[in-house]
């Protein structure tokens, strides 16, 4: 069988069957082409250094090494005893600092009768002080004069405790002095009473 020749009516249409595929080809290139450019944004960033906030701290600490300023038993109207101690800021921050009563118990209203005076200064220490004078005590401010049951029950907290002491950098110091006396009209319903409590240094930073 002979082959057909092809007519110029199918060369003419296999030339636009051509241009059609040709066409659907740079349609399709030209599609992925658009696509990849879209997708591939431009982009640019820049970035500052890394930043960082720490917080201020206040601290305080004392050189009582966790012996109590007191421990007196058997008093007697009249009794007195002082005692220093030296407080420590430790702080980066300007604070404020109170001290205040927690802990406190009494029985047969012994409190009520024992007068406390609290002064703040400098010198002495806690081991060198006691138990009736704190040798190398250069006297300041008395923060508080009164009763120990009403310095218990008034200055409970930071907000109603006692003090002007400011420091503004660690390692600053102050000493307080604390002096108790058995008032000598204390009746003999107080005896064999107790009393007790906890004096407290709170700092908040100004």
């Amino acid at each position: 069988m002979r082959s057909r020749e092809p007519t110029a009516a199918s060369r003419r249409g296999g030339s636009a069957w051509s241009r059609r595929v040709a066409l659907l080809a740079l349609l399709l290139a030209a599609g992925a082409f658009a696509w990849t450019t879209t997708h591939s944004s431009f982009t640019a960033t820049t970035k500052n250094t890394s930043s960082s906030v720490t917080a201020g701290s206040v601290s305080l600490s004392d050189d009582d090494g966790g012996s109590a300023l007191f421990g007196v038993s058997g008093l007697t109207a009249g009794s007195s005893g002082t005692k220093c101690i030296v407080v420590t800021y430790g702080g980066s921050l300007a604070a404020l600092v109170h001290v205040y009563a927690t802990g406190y118990t009494q029985t047969s209203g012994l409190a009520r009768f024992l007068d406390l005076t609290i002064t703040q200064g400098s010198g002495s220490s806690f081991a060198g002080s006691g138990p009736t004078t704190c040798s190398g005590f250069t006297p300041g401010t008395t923060i508080y004069t009164g009763t120990l049951d009403s310095f218990a029950t008034a200055a409970a907290s930071y907000a109603s405790g006692v003090g002007t002491w400011a420091p503004t950098a660690a390692g600053q110091t102050i000493t307080y002095r604390f002096t108790y006396t058995l008032d000598p009209r204390t009746p003999n319903a107080v005896a064999s009473g107790t009393a007790a409590a906890s004096f407290t240094w709170e700092a908040h930073n100004s």
